[in-house]
């Protein structure tokens, strides 16, 4: 595959990779109503990440609940759980034993919808980061879904092909909603979304869940979902342009950094190259020691968050050994 071309950062534009946000704007209105709460997805190797993006919520929505959805009993979220206001859900202990086989990896995302703490919730990945105050997005009153599209650009369908490739099997598809119309359909990175619970029901959730045509794992299920729904007319579906990916390399400037005059909150969101040890990036540390002072750690931040991305690494590299000698054990 070829190398993407290296996209240049524009003069008016801030790279959160190597530089620091600046302030958010200031909200034009007081949105606290809007919202009941949001949820964090929180899996065994992305704990240091769920810490930068709860003080993200924390300094751009103030005190509002924040819910971490854990993927396994075994992932340790008690350091993040130091930030005030911060609860924690095992996914696939509130799922329930007769579906807690089917909520694991990308899929542990499908439960917020039916077993959300929260009526109205913001949903993060843990590799994402909040800039101002986001509820200005969450109009409960139009909408009972709210997609977070691309901050500037709207790629839409236009081919089959495209459809195959990163939504869904277009011709099992087809069987299952011959109405559904793909074409001129947005895709929506599924890391990011404002929703009503019960939006989608439990049932038809796990009934897709089982079906071998999805791309992106539960990413192919909520756009199909959101698509067949724009088609129906209900739930009300809508979409607000607000994710920045700075270290997506095959996207455009204008969906990777930051207008430095940008007077609308935005979400970052880390996808494909996330920070790790040897890889820093600017804004996601300067979160990272935010955390460590919000939950009463000032000093040697630096070393800590060193020490940190160390012991992150070796785990990960001691569940990918564990992986590989059950594999060679059977």
């Amino acid at each position: 595959m070829a190398a993407h071309p290296p996209v240049q950062v524009p003069p008016h534009c801030l790279d959160p990779r190597v530089e620091s946000l600046p302030p958010a704007p200031a909200p034009s209105a007081d949105y606290r109503d809007r919202l009941d709460g949001v949820i964090v997805l929180v899996s065994d190797g992305h704990v240091y990440l769920a810490k930068a993006c709860c003080a993200s919520i924390r300094r751009s929505l103030g005190d509002i609940p924040i819910t971490l959805f854990v993927d396994g009993a075994d992932t340790d979220t008690s350091e993040v759980e130091r930030l005030p206001g911060v609860s924690r859900l095992v996914v696939q202990e509130i799922a329930g034993p007769e579906y807690a086989h089917l909520c694991n990896g990308f899929w542990v995302k499908l439960v917020v919808f039916w077993k959300s703490p929260y009526e109205r919730f913001l949903y993060l990945d843990a590799d994402t980061l909040v800039w101002g105050d986001v509820r200005v997005y969450a109009e409960f009153d139009q909408y009972d879904f709210i997609a977070a599209f691309h901050f500037a650009t709207r790629p839409s369908f236009n081919t089959a092909t495209e459809v195959q490739r990163f939504v869904y099997d277009v011709d099992f598809v087809r069987q299952l909603a011959p109405n559904l119309d793909w074409r001129g359909n947005v895709l929506a990175n599924n890391g990011v979304f404002f929703a009503r619970r019960g939006v989608f029901p439990m049932a038809t959730l796990i009934a897709l869940r089982q079906l071998d045509c999805w791309r992106c794992y539960e990413q192919g299920v909520t756009n199909y979902l959101r698509w067949r729904a724009l088609g129906e007319g209900t739930p009300r579906m809508g979409a607000q342009p607000i994710q920045l990916f700075p270290a997506e390399v095959s996207y455009g400037a204008e969906d990777r950094f930051l207008p430095r005059d940008c007077q609308r909150p935005v979400i970052i969101h880390w996808i494909c190259k996330k920070p790790k040890l040897g890889r820093r990036y600017r804004t996601d540390t300067d979160y990272r020691k935010l955390f460590l002072t919000m939950t009463g750690r000032t000093k040697l931040l630096g070393l800590r968050l060193w020490l940190e991305d160390l012991n992150t690494w070796l785990q990960r590299h001691r569940r990918s050994l564990g992986r590989r000698l059950r594999g060679a054990g059977k």
